[in-house]
Formats: structure tokens, C-alpha cells, sequence
């Protein structure tokens, strides 16, 4: 069917597909596929993302009809079968009631489709990403010797490690298979650290810990976490809501006051200097599900974020990095250091940063949380052992109003990625370009190669996912074409 304006979540990235399909079932699916044979196909998923991972001006399908959830008994533990389009709150819910535990893995929000979660490496903190632990993968595609569409299983090898964080480039995934675990209880509580080496000295003790740094007042406010044999706390409940009013509400309540409606710097840096510190009780020490623990409440109001992974050996001095540059962007021309400032010229970003001094004030918390590695090819945990932090930058202004932060994005991720070997998030503002792709990612080669097999034409890539990741075969596609 005909389809108008698509936006999503964050409201950065609007795309008009020339149709749109909700496909009832897989047959239907396959339908849809056969009509469209040759155009340019991409999913959408529940629009979460704010790169431009789901644009499309062709084919749009929603797969928010394939939403059913199989559970059972293997060998003793429960193995699960997830439509591609379940929401991950739909998913947390059908396992508690079939008794089947939780998610080996949980990121912060729940309103994300499975598919679209594990397909960009969605993460928390102290484990490997959700994309790590599926099993199974079924995908529709398109037949390489009869050119019809059909559903192919992938389960094993390096096809799976592709289509573990696929982006969708493999096709359009039917289903994935995945084992629970049996469900556990975190205990949580939070704590103020001055130094950025106290706060990572407290991992061993609380190895599921995310942690923040407040700008303005440059101190750490850390979420200790841990898993426990305990039982849920008492006052449970309480804390609950507590952390829904004055977290999940209150606290962002003051900052689209400070950032979208008032656009006060000075409000901003004194609602993190004095404010927003205070509004969080220290040393209540809670235990309660995990499923309701790890998760927050980010989608209540609409914002955008960046997010970029840095490895553990390296996290202190992009601390320092990002500092600065918040400083220098909020106004202070003495923020950088001489030697950043010189690293930072010789990457060709003196016209950014001279010319835009005082063009934006950082308003939120910076989170920071500890992946592992991944087995995968190229979600941004792949490859080294060494843990990488995921640090993340969001703003809640108006998408009328975020030149600023979008300029302090370009030169935190350049920077970062030039310096530290740093990894942006594939879901969230991602300006990579194809050389950095391809130096941060060693594996990128292979992936191509199994793509290739799956989707040899290219039609399953948008415009951002050609540039970015298959430039070159995208090039030899155009050079082989009939003019």
C-alpha cells in the first residue's frame, strides 16, 4: 500500500518509501517480497534508532504482526522463538508468564523490537550485547539461482556471527532463537565518586554497575549494581516509584525546562552543579527483579543521542578529551589543552571548533556502561577481549534547535574515533565514514563476503549502509550495469 512521512523516535530522520507493508504472517511476507522483486527493501522496525539504519524512498515492511513467542524444554533449559516484530516488553512478559526467566542480555528500554535491538547491538551494562546470544536467525530473501523469495535458517559459523548484528543487510529476519536464563534479582545502589578510578575500582564488587558523569560538576554518580541470590527487597515498590517520579519524570522534567523551553546555559550547568546530584538518595540499597532494574524510561520524551565505545585501556584519557570539549564548546576558549588542541588541528577540525565556541551547552548526565565482547562480526564490542565503555551523549532540545549538539557530535565522534579508536553505536547518531569503517572493524571483509551471498544485488542496503559499509561494491555494481 501507498505510505506517507515516516519519523522516528527522535525525530532527526523523516523518510517518505514509496510503499509500506505490515505483512499478517511469513507467507504474506513472502508475497510481499515476490511483488517486489528488484526494488530496494528495508525494515522499520519500532523506529528507535537515530541513524539512518531504516531509511528507505522504496519498500518500507513493519513486521509488528510477527510477533509470537515460542518457549520450551530443551534439555532442561528454555529455548525461545521470537517473531522479529515482538516488542522487547511483549518478550520479558511472555517469558515470565511461561516461566521461562529473562533475557540473557537487557538494555535500557523495552519498547524495541527483538530484531531491531539485537540487529544494531543493543546493550546494558557489565555483559555482552543481546546480539551475542542468539542462536538462531530465520531470514527472507531471495533464492541466488531462482531469484524466489524464501526463508533460510542461519545457525552456526561466521553466518551466524554476520547475522548476529546484521543491520538487516541480509534480508528481512523472520525470527529469531535464542536460550533464557533463569531469572535473577539485582541489588542497586547509588554513590558519588569524585575520580573516574574510583568508580571503576567498584566493578569488581559490582560488576553490573553503569555510571555517570554529571557536567558542570565533573563528579561521578554511580549506579552500583549487582546480581543476588537475595529476595526482592521490601521496599521494592517504593524504590520503584521513586526512581519513575524523580528520575524517569522529575529529573527530565528540569532539563527540557533548562534546554527546550527556557535555553538557559546558566540554568543547565546549575541544575548539574547543585541540583541534580541532590535529588539522588545515596546507599539505599535495594533488590528487586531484574527486568525491572535494569530498564528505564528514556522513551517517555523524545530526545537524540550519540554513543560512542571506547576501550578500557583508553577511557581516562577520553574522559579528559570529552571535558574539554564540552567546556570549549559551552564557551571556555581556554578548555583545550595545547596538545589536544594540536591533535585536534591536524584532523582538520579548526573550523569547526574555532567557529563554534559557546555554540552548544552539554544539558544530561554522560552515561557509562561496560560491554564485553561480542561474538560477531561487527557490532562495536567485536573482536578485542578488552571491555569497551559505551559513552553516550544526549540531547533533549527541540530537533528545530540541535545544530549545536549536531556540530559537538561531528567533532566528538572524528575525534574519538581518530584518537582512541573509539566505535560509534550503529542505532544512534552515527557519522562513520567508509575508511573508518573499514579501519575499526577487521572483520568488515568477511561480512561483506557473506551479504554478498545472501543479498548479492544490494537490495536489502539503503543509501547510508552503501556509503558506509559497501561503498566499493556498490561502485562495481554501478561500473557493471548497462548504461
Amino acid at each position: 500500500m501507498s505510505s506517507g512521512v515516516i519519523t522516528n523516535f527522535g525525530g532527526n530522520q523523516s523518510f517518505r518509501p514509496r510503499n509500506f507493508y505490515a505483512p499478517r504472517d511469513e507467507n504474506e511476507l513472502l508475497d510481499v517480497l515476490q511483488s517486489c522483486r528488484g526494488r530496494r527493501i528495508r525494515v522499520v522496525g519500532r523506529l528507535h534508532a537515530w541513524s539512518a539504519v531504516a531509511v528507505t524512498d522504496d519498500v518500507a515492511i513493519d513486521l509488528q504482526n510477527l510477533n509470537v513467542v515460542g518457549v520450551e524444554q530443551r534439555a532442561g533449559r528454555h529455548w525461545v522463538t521470537a517473531g522479529a516484530g515482538c516488542q522487547i516488553k511483549r518478550l520479558l512478559a511472555e517469558l515470565t508468564r511461561h516461566g521461562a526467566g529473562t533475557l540473557p542480555s537487557l538494555g535500557l528500554i523495552t519498547e524495541q523490537s527483538i530484531t531491531g535491538a539485537f540487529s544494531t547491538a543493543t546493550h546494558g551494562s557489565g555483559m555482552p550485547s543481546m546480539s551475542n546470544y542468539i542462536e538462531e536467525v530465520r531470514i527472507a530473501s531471495y533464492d541466488s539461482v531462482s531469484g524466489e523469495p524464501m526463508i533460510q535458517t542461519i545457525n552456526s559459523g561466521d553466518e551466524l556471527r554476520a547475522a548476529r548484528c546484521s543491520l538487516g543487510v541480509l534480508g528481512v529476519i523472520v525470527s529469531v532463537g535464542f536460550w533464557a536464563r533463569p531469572q535473577f534479582n539485582v541489588e542497586e545502589h547509588f554513590r558519588e565518586h569524585a575520580e573516574l578510578e574510583s568508580v571503576l575500582a567498584a566493578e569488581a564488587e559490582y560488576p553490573r554497575q553503569q555510571f555517570y558523569l554529571l557536567p558542570w560538576r565533573w563528579r561521578y554518580l554511580a549506579q552500583h549494581r549487582r546480581e543476588t541470590t537475595n529476595p526482592r527487597s521490601g521496599w521494592a515498590a517504593l524504590y520503584r516509584l521513586y526512581c519513575f517520579l524523580q528520575l524517569d519524570i522529575g529529573l527530565h522534567l528540569l532539563v527540557l525546562l533548562s534546554a527546550r523551553w527556557l535555553r538557559s546555559q546558566r540554568l543547565m550547568r546549575f541544575l548539574f552543579h547543585r541540583i541534580a546530584a541532590a535529588m539522588v538518595i545515596r546507599n539505599w540499597r535495594v533488590t528487586d527483579d531484574a527486568n525491572k532494574m535494569l530498564v528505564m524510561r528514556h522513551e517517555l520524551f523524545q530526545h537524540v543521542e550519540i554513543e560512542m565505545f571506547v576501550s578500557q585501556s583508553l577511557l581516562q584519557p577520553a574522559v579528559d578529551l570529552i571535558v574539554q570539549l564540552l567546556k570549549h564548546f559551552d564557551g571556555d576558549r581556554k578548555a583545550l589543552s595545547s596538545s589536544v588542541r594540536t591533535a585536534l588541528y591536524k584532523l582538520g577540525l579548526k573550523p569547526l571548533l574555532d567557529s563554534n565556541v559557546g555554540a552548544y551547552t552539554h544539558h544530561y548526565p554522560i552515561c557509562f556502561r561496560r560491554v564485553l565482547r561480542d561474538d560477531t562480526l561487527i557490532s562495536m564490542t567485536s573482536g578485542s577481549d578488552e571491555p569497551r565503555y559505551a559513552v553516550s551523549f544526549i540531547s533533549y532540545a527541540l530537533p528545530s534547535d540541535r545544530s549545536g549538539f549536531n556540530v559537538f557530535a561531528e567533532v566528538l565522534s572524528r575525534a574519538m574515533i581518530e584518537l582512541f579508536g573509539a566505535r560509534p553505536h550503529w542505532g544512534k547518531v552515527c557519522p562513520l565514514s567508509p575508511a573508518e569503517a573499514e579501519r575499526l572493524y577487521p572483520q568488515l571483509p568477511k561480512f561483506r563476503a557473506i551479504c554478498g551471498r545472501y543479498d548479492h544485488a544490494g537490495i536489502f542496503q539503503n543509501d547510508w549502509l552503501r556509503q558506509t559499509l559497501f561503498a566499493e561494491q556498490t561502485a562495481a555494481r554501478a561500473a557493471d550495469s548497462p548504461r
